[in-house]
């Protein structure tokens, strides 16, 4: 099928190879998929030269090839670059991964290693975070990070079963990272995870108390915000001309102008506009409530324009699509922050201290309504905030109505 790709005695060795129809499945899935013929070329040739290698060794597929391939790979990317190097290895894993249609993983996470004694233990704790305090996708993967890197903390120290732990397995645990800074952002995680086990009668006590707690201080700090002029500045440097343009300028509007959350712009789909009813009917993915918001009419067009000249083409009803093959949605990790940090530098702001991803947008559009009056349910209502607790931290500072209350240095003097 791919004899063509091939040249010489490359071609002699494809035609004879015992894996020849596995690489022309997983080959024409890459087609189907409308991966570049270079890209397509490139992987058909590591094929090749892998299945040559396993055959040498007398293996036959799909037998246990793990130290093989882990010498293969040392072997192939030895003195070569990051990226050469990831395409290699990714080559390798879809040419082992592929099933008998030629299908295979798009996405491949890194998940931590849970120690087997932990796996039990893991498992009901998210269910039961899961089902009684609303556990969002993205918060499981960071519980079962930071919960599966304290269980091989505590595997390391000898310690195989929670009533074990001792206070100062936790603060040692806590204080001393790989990187020798201290794991702040576990102990909020560890302190429910405790409160739960201690309830199911796996711990005696819950050891919140071993957990350091630093002083902190809510609205501490002022929120890092645009002037209207710079918010201008950054959509009109989007360069519309191109496909890739417009998807990036129709994100960047979906954040200044309806201050929408990163994962609810990846997740938007084609069904939650209504053209006619000029609305957007989402459901948010931080908190899976249902937000309704106003169709506005530059939003409306920076989106049309994207769907009708330039979105890839794509089963797919999610409306903003990486622009490679296979054309698949941003992953979930992904919080378009290179979109943003992009539009910052073309408007000539990439220098400027502060955030540099989407949720400058929305602390901007949150100190906006604040300071032309809007009431602070209304400004949380339009953020998508369960409560004006929440709210409170996008509007801390507003200038010109500190100003209006301030006392005048002649009011001082006197």
């Amino acid at each position: 099928m791919f004899s063509n790709w091939f040249s010489g005695d490359k071609c002699e060795q494809y035609r004879t190879s015992l894996y020849k129809r596995r690489m022309d499945q997983v080959g024409s899935r890459l087609l189907e998929l409308r991966y570049a013929k270079d890209v397509i070329r490139q992987h058909l040739h590591e094929w090749l030269r892998f299945s040559r290698h396993i055959e040498e060794r007398g293996l036959l597929l799909p037998a246990p090839v793990t130290d093989t391939v882990r010498q293969y790979l040392a072997q192939r990317t030895s003195g070569t670059g990051a990226n050469r190097s990831r395409v290699l290895r990714a080559s390798v894993r879809i040419f082992l991964e592929t099933d008998e249609r030629g299908q295979f993983r798009r996405h491949v996470s890194s998940p931590p290693r849970t120690p087997a004694w932990f796996a039990p233990i893991l498992t009901p704790y998210l269910q039961f975070v899961h089902t009684h305090r609303g556990l969002a996708a993205k918060t499981a993967r960071n519980y079962t990070q930071r919960l599966s890197t304290f269980a091989q903390y505590l595997e390391g120290a000898g310690i195989t079963e929670l009533d074990r732990i001792t206070p100062g397995h936790v603060r040692g645990f806590y204080e001393n990272a790989q990187n020798e800074a201290p794991r702040r952002s576990y102990g909020s995680t560890l302190r429910v995870f405790f409160r739960w086990a201690a309830a199911q009668g796996w711990l005696s006590s819950s050891l919140g108390d071993a957990i350091p707690r630093p002083r902190q201080y809510r609205y501490v700090s002022l929120p890092d915000v645009l002037t209207q002029a710079e918010v201008d500045r950054v959509l009109d440097a989007a360069d519309r001309s191109t496909a890739l343009g417009r998807r990036d300028y129709a994100v960047l509007l979906l954040a200044a102008r309806y201050g929408l959350r990163p994962c609810d712009i990846r997740q938007l789909t084609l069904d939650e506009i209504d053209w006619r009813e000029a609305r957007i009917n989402l459901r948010q993915a931080k908190t899976d409530r249902p937000l309704v918001l106003p169709l506005l009419p530059d939003v409306a067009d920076a989106i049309s324009a994207y769907l009708l000249d330039g979105r890839p083409a794509s089963k797919n009803r999610t409306v903003f699509l990486l622009h490679c093959a296979p054309f698949e949605p941003f992953a979930a990790q992904n919080n378009l922050a290179t979109i943003m940090r992009e539009a910052l530098r073309r408007a000539g702001l990439a220098d400027r201290p502060g955030r540099r991803g989407l949720y400058l947008f929305r602390h901007t559009l949150a100190t906006r309504l604040l300071a032309a009056g809007h009431p602070l349910k209304a400004i949380a209502d339009v953020l998508g905030h369960a409560s004006t607790q929440t709210t409170y931290g996008y509007t801390r500072v507003e200038v010109s109505g500190l100003r209006s209350v301030a006392i005048s240095e002649q009011e001082v003097i006197r």
